[in-house]
């Protein structure tokens, strides 16, 4: 059986961690597979309790300086069979847990990003994603994870992107798709 574990690092999202969980949330529910959440903090409040306890969340404080280094400790903290990291600024769109376990699963694809297109980018939004970090969720399993050294621990920036690029030059199956971005969703998003 698939087992996943879906990492968020909150301190790109602070504000927006209530809305990513609730889609984290809904994602799950669409999947029959185990999912252990975990939530990336740089101190555990009452506010990030109260959410933990209301989706299910484990929280983690953050003990590493940058990204990398703090997703390849939340990945080590797990056994799960499948990694998923998402970037809390924006919501995912529906069904994206079920899509990245098909794709997984039933076509056999080593890895799946979630990407944004430039022409589906909000303007707010790419003051947030540098170039070369547009990717939203990124689902991999953890063999390939591990055997690319997973992500690289000095980088801030563009780590989900470098790590598509070693998976693939490592032969990996790799599939990149960006949403479809409802005029709803992009009202949303620009709340």
């Amino acid at each position: 059986m698939n087992y996943f574990c879906i990492i968020i690092d909150s301190q790109r999202g602070h504000s927006r961690l209530d809305r990513c969980l609730e889609a984290v949330t809904h994602a799950v529910n669409t999947i029959n597979s185990p999912v252990d959440i975990i939530v990336l903090v740089d101190k555990v409040r009452t506010r990030h309790a109260i959410l933990a306890d209301r989706h299910n969340a484990q929280l983690v404080e953050r003990c590493a300086d940058t990204r990398g280094q703090r997703y390849n400790a939340c990945a080590n903290r797990t056994q799960a069979s499948t990694l998923v990291f998402i970037d809390p600024l924006v919501e995912l769109p529906a069904g994206w847990l079920a899509w990245a376990e098909r794709a997984m699963f039933e076509r056999a694809w080593d890895a799946v990003a979630l990407t944004m297109i430039s022409t589906t980018k909000l303007p707010w939004l790419t003051r947030f994603l540098s170039s070369g970090s547009d990717t939203l969720a990124l689902s991999v399993k953890r063999q390939w994870f591990e055997r690319v050294g997973g992500f690289d621990v000095e980088r801030e920036q563009g780590i989900e992107s470098d790590l598509l690029l070693r998976l693939a030059a490592c032969n990996a199956r790799v599939m990149h798709r960006a949403p479809e971005v409802s005029q709803a969703t992009s009202s949303e998003l620009r709340q």
